[in-house]
């Protein structure tokens, strides 16, 4: 049986959170991506990091490394996982960025808001 192989079968039997097996999904479809294209590649690291703090918010102590190289494999292996993940994920990243967005328009409007006030 070949490493990745014995990697996926550890990450399928492992008492791994189904949060965290997500995200790991999605740091996997986001580096795939980020080895792809040199052009967005602060895009995609941005997104690993976003992942990569929402596993250890949780406190979980996997080892990332491992779990990774686990979830891409089964990435790999299915085309329809791999397909649905990516839309799952670029969707979730939508909406953070949309959230984000939000943020930035009150962060700018605030001291115009307080200047009228004054």
């Amino acid at each position: 049986m070949t490493l990745l192989a014995l990697m996926a079968a550890s990450l399928a039997s492992a008492p791994l959170a189904a949060a965290d097996r997500a995200d790991l999904r999605c740091i996997g479809i986001f580096a795939m991506m980020a080895g792809q294209d040199d052009e967005d590649k602060a895009g995609m690291t941005g997104a690993i990091m976003y992942y990569i703090g929402r596993i250890e918010g949780r406190g979980s102590r996997l080892d990332l490394d491992q779990s990774l190289g686990a979830a891409i494999e089964e990435l790999v292996a299915s085309a329809e996982m791999l397909d649905a993940e990516a839309q799952r994920c670029g969707a979730e990243m939508v909406t953070k960025g949309e959230e984000i967005q939000r943020i930035g328009k009150s962060v700018e409007a605030g001291p115009a808001q307080q200047a009228g006030k004054n």
